[in-house]
C-alpha cells in the first residue's frame, strides 16, 4: 500500500505549543533537551526528557520527546525490535495523555496537537515495518486531530511547519504517484506554494519545528522541486548549528554533491563514514561514485564505488533516492561501455528507487522510459 497514507503525519512531529509553555521552566527543559537531541548528546537530551515527565507526569510532552530520542539514536528503528516496543510505548503513553486532555477540553491545541504527533509516529513506525493496517488506523485517527491545526496555522507559529508539510505533499506526491490519486478523496485539499510559504515561516518565526522547517524546505526543493541549489541555504544553517546530527550531515553531503560541489561534499562524506552506520556508509560511497563519474571522469572507479554502494542497507524515508543514484549512475556507465544488457539490468531494477523529480528526468532522458 503507498506510503503517502502516513506520509503526512510521519512528518508532524515537535508540535509544542500551549499550556505547557506558559511555564518557563518546562520551556527551558524542552529547549535544552531538544538541543542536545539535534546534536546527538543523547544521554543529555535523555535527562532533560526524564526531568519533563518527572514533573509533569500527566501530560504527554515528555514521554513524545522520550520516543523521537529512540528514533534518532536508533535509527532505523526497525532493526532494533526491542528499542522499538519501547518507542511504541512511549507513544502509545503519549496518545492516551493528550487523548484525556483533549476530551476535557476539545478547544486544546495543545491536545490536538500531541494527539496529531503521537499517532503519526505510530502509523509512520508501522507504515516502516509492513504493518498497513495498523497504520491505516492510525492515520485516520490523526487526520482528524490534524485538521483542527490546519484550521488554526496562522494563530500559531508553532503550526507552520506541519501544516506546510502536509500542504505541499497533499499535491506534489499524487503528481509523482497517480495510481493514488483515487486514494487522496479522504484528505483535504493542499497547495504546494501556500505549503512552502508555511515552511518559509516556521523557519523564521517557530522555536521548536524551525529546525524541522529547516531540515524539510531543504528536502523538497531537492527531491520534489528539482532545485538542489535552493536548499543548500537552510542545510547550511542546520548543520552550523548541529554539525553532528548525522542526518543534516547527510543532507549536506547530498545537497553538495547533486550541484557538483564535490570538493566540499567530500568532507561530510568523511563524517558518514565515521559513523559506522551502513545506511550512512552506503550514502557516502554513492556520492563519491559521483565524484569520480562527474569530476575525475573515472568511470572504471565509478562503476565500483556504486556497485559497492549496493551492498548496503537503505531506508524508505531518508536513503532509498540516494540508492536510485547509484543505479542511475551504473546506466550512464553502463551505456558509454556499450554494454546494453547491463544497462537494462539496472534500467529495470532503478525503477523501485527513484522520486526525486531530477532522477526520474534523468532516468527517462538515458533510458526512453
Amino acid at each position: 500500500m503507498p506510503r503517502i497514507l502516513f506520509l503526512f503525519f510521519v512528518l508532524l512531529p515537535y508540535s509544542f505549543l500551549g499550556q505547557l509553555l506558559q511555564d518557563a521552566q518546562a520551556k527551558t527543559t524542552i529547549t535544552t533537551g531538544l538541543n542536545h537531541l539535534y546534536s546527538y548528546d543523547f544521554k543529555e537530551a535523555g535527562q532533560q526528557f526524564s526531568a519533563l515527565r518527572a514533573k509533569y507526569p500527566k501530560h504527554p510532552a515528555g514521554y513524545l520527546l522520550a520516543a523521537m530520542q529512540l528514533e534518532q539514536q536508533y535509527f532505523p528503528l526497525k532493526d532494533h525490535v526491542v528499542i522499538g516496543q519501547q518507542y511504541v510505548h512511549l507513544l502509545e503513553k503519549a496518545y492516551a495523555l493528550s487523548h484525556d486532555l483533549y476530551t476535557k477540553n476539545e478547544q486544546d491545541l495543545e491536545a490536538a496537537f500531541f494527539c496529531t504527533a503521537s499517532l503519526g509516529f505510530l502509523a509512520g513506525f508501522e507504515a516502516d515495518n509492513q504493518n498497513f493496517f495498523k497504520a491505516v488506523n492510525y492515520a485516520k485517527k490523526a487526520y482528524s486531530f490534524m485538521k483542527i491545526g490546519l484550521k488554526n496555522t496562522e494563530n500559531q507559529a508553532e503550526f507552520y511547519y506541519a501544516s506546510g508539510v502536509y500542504k505541499y505533499y497533499r499535491i506534489s506526491y499524487p503528481e509523482i504517484h497517480p495510481i493514488i490519486k483515487p486514494l487522496m478523496w479522504f484528505f483535504e485539499d493542499g497547495n504546494k506554494k501556500i505549503g512552502l510559504s508555511y515552511l518559509e515561516s516556521g523557519a523564521k518565526k517557530a522555536v521548536f519545528v524551525k529546525n524541522e522547517s529547516l531540515f524539510y524546505l531543504g528536502y523538497i526543493y531537492n527531491k520534489y522541486e528539482g532545485t538542489p541549489a535552493k536548499g543548500l541555504p537552510y542545510s547550511l544553517e542546520l548543520i552550523k548549528a548541529h554539525p553532528n546530527n548525522q542526518l543534516y550531515v547527510l543532507q549536506r553531503a547530498e545537497l553538495l554533491s547533486l550541484t557538483g560541489n564535490y570538493e566540499g561534499a567530500a568532507f561530510f562524506c568523511e563524517q558518514l563514514e565515521k559513523s559506522k552506520s551502513p545506511y550512512f556508509i552506503g550514502c557516502a560511497t554513492t556520492f563519491r561514485g559521483m565524484r569520480e563519474e562527474f569530476e575525475n571522469h573515472n568511470l572504471s572507479a565509478a562503476e565500483s564505488l556504486y556497485l559497492k554502494s549496493l551492498n548496503y542497507p537503505w531506508d524508505e524515508r531518508f536513503t532509498k533516492d540516494i540508492r536510485g543514484l547509484s543505479y542511475l549512475g551504473l546506466i550512464r556507465i553502463a551505456q558509454k561501455n556499450g554494454q546494453t544488457a547491463k544497462a537494462r539490468k539496472y534500467t529495470h531494477v532503478a525503477k523501485e528507487y527513484l522520486e526525486y523529480k531530477n532522477s526520474l528526468i534523468e532516468f527517462s532522458r538515458i533510458t526512453g522510459q
